[in-house]
C-alpha cells in the first residue's frame, strides 16, 4: 500500500491562500493537495502575498491519514486512501465551515443557482442530479452561487458565492447540456479506490455570458432526492418536514422561502417545470 508520503509527493507544507465570504483564507497542506485545490479554486478570489489571513487550516499526512485542522476545536480526518480531489473537497468543506463559524453566518450543502438577483437551492441526498440540473440551468443562463456547498445568512437570506469546480460522476456525463462538452473535455479526471470515476469541471469554460454571482438573494429551495418518474412534477413539502435537522439548522423564516420536492422525468423537463414555478414566485 502506498504511504502518505507517496501520495502527497512531499510532506514539506507549501500554502494556497483565498477569500471566501469576504474572509482570507489560508490552506498549508503537502504540494499534491496544494495542486489539486489550485485547479479546483481556479476562480476563487485571492489576497496579495502582504495579507494577513484571517484564518489558516492545515493538512497532514498521519499514521495513513489526513487530518484537517481548522479553527480551535474543528477537525476533520480522512482515510489515506482517499483520492486526492476527496481530501481537497473535504479541506474546501472545512474552510466553509470555518468561515460560517468565524463571521457567525451557517452553512447549507446546497447547489446554489442564480438569475436576475434571486437565487434557488437545490438540496437533498442525490446529488448527482443536483448537479446535473445546475449545469442545465447555467445553459439557460443562470450562473453559479455555489456548486456544492453556500455560505447563507439567516437574518438577510443572503447567499455568498464559492466558486468551486463541479465534480461530476463518469456516469452523468451523458446527461449535462451540450454546452458542457467542451468544458468535460478540458477537465482533469480522477479514480477513488471504489473505482468511481469523475471529472473536477471548470463551469467557466463553458461558453456563457457569466458564469458566477457573488451573493445573491435566496428565494426558494428544491429538494432533489432521487425521486423519478415519467414525467416531472414538483410537490410543496408537508410542512412538518421543516422541522427535520435538514431545513431547522437553516433558521429561515418558512413562511417566506418556498420549498418543493422534485420528481425527476428528463432533466430538460424538469428545468423548464422549475423556471415555470420560480418565474411565477413573487420578487
Amino acid at each position: 500500500m502506498l504511504s502518505l508520503d507517496d501520495l502527497a509527493g512531499a510532506s514539506a507544507p507549501f500554502s494556497i491562500d483565498f477569500r471566501l465570504a469576504e474572509v482570507n483564507v489560508r490552506v498549508h497542506a503537502p504540494s499534491r493537495i496544494v495542486s489539486v485545490l489550485e485547479a479546483t479554486l481556479s476562480n476563487v478570489p485571492r489576497f496579495g502575498p502582504t495579507t494577513t489571513p484571517e484564518l489558516t487550516l492545515s493538512v497532514l499526512p498521519k499514521d495513513e491519514a489526513w487530518e484537517i485542522h481548522g479553527l480551535e476545536g474543528a477537525h476533520q480526518v480522512m482515510s489515506g486512501l482517499s483520492a486526492l480531489p476527496q481530501v481537497a473537497g473535504a479541506v474546501v468543506s472545512s474552510a466553509v465551515r470555518n468561515v460560517a463559524a468565524s463571521r457567525r453566518i451557517i452553512t447549507m450543502r446546497a447547489t446554489v443557482m442564480e438569475r436576475d438577483g434571486r437565487a434557488i437551492a437545490l438540496i437533498g441526498d442525490d446529488w448527482e442530479s443536483a448537479i446535473t440540473l445546475a449545469t442545465h440551468f447555467h445553459g439557460r443562463g443562470w450562473t453559479y452561487v455555489g456548486t456544492d456547498n453556500a455560505l447563507l445568512d439567516p437574518d438577510t437570506r443572503e447567499v455568498f458565492c464559492i466558486q468551486k469546480s463541479l465534480y461530476v460522476n463518469s456516469s452523468s456525463l451523458a446527461q449535462l447540456p451540450l454546452q458542457y462538452r467542451s468544458a468535460v473535455e478540458a477537465s482533469p479526471w480522477y479514480v477513488t479506490p471504489q473505482g468511481i470515476s469523475f471529472y473536477a469541471v471548470d463551469p467557466s469554460v463553458v461558453k456563457s455570458s457569466r458564469t458566477w454571482t457573488q451573493s445573491a438573494g435566496l428565494s426558494a429551495i428544491v429538494v432533489v432526492d432521487g425521486g423519478m418518474a415519467d414525467r416531472s412534477s414538483l410537490e410543496t413539502v408537508d410542512r412538518s418536514r421543516l422541522r427535520d435537522d435538514r431545513f431547522s439548522r437553516l433558521n429561515l423564516e418558512w413562511d417566506q422561502i418556498p420549498v418543493m420536492d422534485l420528481q425527476i422525468g428528463t432533466y430538460v423537463e424538469s428545468c423548464d417545470l422549475i423556471e415555470h414555478w420560480f418565474g411565477s414566485l413573487p420578487s
